[in-house]
């Protein structure tokens, strides 16, 4: 499923308040509009009411299309100084899975692609669109996966 939800949020310009629309995780599949808002660059963009100022608001999201298969995870790359957040990664990039979970997690999903800038997130999932429509068009083309 998406999450988003309503935050109040200061202007880093002029400090306005205004009301912002935040999201942590698109599901592609059961919300295409999310997909669509990610292409356009209205997820987590900042447009003061007031001064104008703009900017991405730097909170990590999931991008998640299960019918697809595509996995990424976006995170700010401030992050990267954060010895907390580099031990959830293995020396391959990898998130390391922790502690069991009562329910089947899909594949896809144990091997999140990591990204530090949005437009590289965008285009992560269109080259991963673009793969699986020429696979689907050229049938016989070798198919590279391991799964």
């Amino acid at each position: 499923m998406s999450i988003h939800e309503n935050r109040t949020v200061n202007c880093p310009k002029c400090q306005q308040k205004q009301t912002v629309m935040v999201w942590s995780s698109i599901n592609a599949t059961l919300n295409p509009e999310g997909r669509n808002k990610l292409f356009e660059g209205q997820i987590n963009h900042f447009k003061c009411v007031k001064c104008e100022y703009e900017s991405l608001i730097p909170i990590p999201l999931l991008y998640h299309d299960p019918e697809r298969k595509i996995a990424a995870h976006y995170f700010p790359p401030e992050s990267m100084q954060k010895a907390e957040f580099l031990d959830q990664f293995d020396l391959d990039g990898k998130f390391v899975v922790t502690g069991e979970v009562d329910f089947d997690v899909p594949d896809h999903l144990l091997d999140v692609h990591v990204v530090f800038n949005m437009n590289e997130l965008v285009s992560y999932v269109i080259f991963r669109e673009m793969l699986i429509e020429f696979h689907q068009q050229n049938p016989s083309s070798p198919d590279l996966s391991l799964n």
